[in-house]
């Protein structure tokens, strides 16, 4: 009985030491909260993740694929259920019956997890060139934070009245045609020394 008293005790000492000490550690950062904050001013850019989503080929892939996905797979478990229903009704045992179901359905989750894995890796990869569109964007108009106009559940209003839309500018570095048209405008760009020299 002592023992678990003085166990109580030590656990409440240990209480009492570790909150005196949280209230001295609480002390400098509450002081340091105090400080008046500086206003810093931010050009903020918003873009309308949808459009992009559209314009960007590999989105619209992958919007593709897991359609394509969750259409095969229906079908899949549309076939397999005929199959379950033609054994019954050609009277197979139960256990064969329920191998069979236990086999389909096997499948059908294999599928569907490695349909899963790809579309995610697919998506990743959408998901990263936009946000390589978005830095570029943003850096070309210094811009210090850039949300998603659609995502802003506060605030919304003075991000659209106040910051620049780049929904447009980031959607065309994401178009093929102007990726393929910058290259030849920067080959034309450099001399043709070499084939000068072969001339002469």
């Amino acid at each position: 009985m002592q023992g678990r008293l003085k166990l109580n005790f030590r656990s409440n000492q240990a209480l009492v030491v570790a909150a005196s000490l949280l209230s001295v550690i609480s002390v400098p950062v509450a002081a340091h909260a105090q400080k008046a904050a500086v206003s810093k001013p931010y050009k903020v850019g918003y873009f309308n993740l949808t459009m992009v989503k559209l314009a960007c080929p590999e989105a619209a892939g992958s919007e593709a694929l897991r359609l394509q996905a969750e259409a095969q797979l229906k079908r899949d478990a549309e076939e397999g259920n005929r199959k379950i229903e033609k054994a019954q009704n050609e009277k197979k045992p139960a256990e064969e019956v329920q191998k069979m179901i236990v086999q389909i359905q096997t499948e059908i989750n294999a599928k569907q997890q490695a349909l899963g894995q790809l579309l995610q890796t697919s998506s990743a990869l959408a998901n990263e060139k936009i946000a390589r569109a978005v830095n570029a964007v943003a850096r070309e108009n210094d811009l210090d934070l850039v949300v998603d106009g659609a995502g802003v559940f506060t605030g919304g209003q003075q991000v659209l009245e106040n910051g620049l839309d780049i929904t447009s500018e980031t959607i065309k570095k994401l178009q093929p045609a102007a990726q393929s048209a910058a290259r030849p405008a920067e080959a034309s760009a450099k001399p043709a020394a070499q084939p000068v020299k072969k001339n002469q």
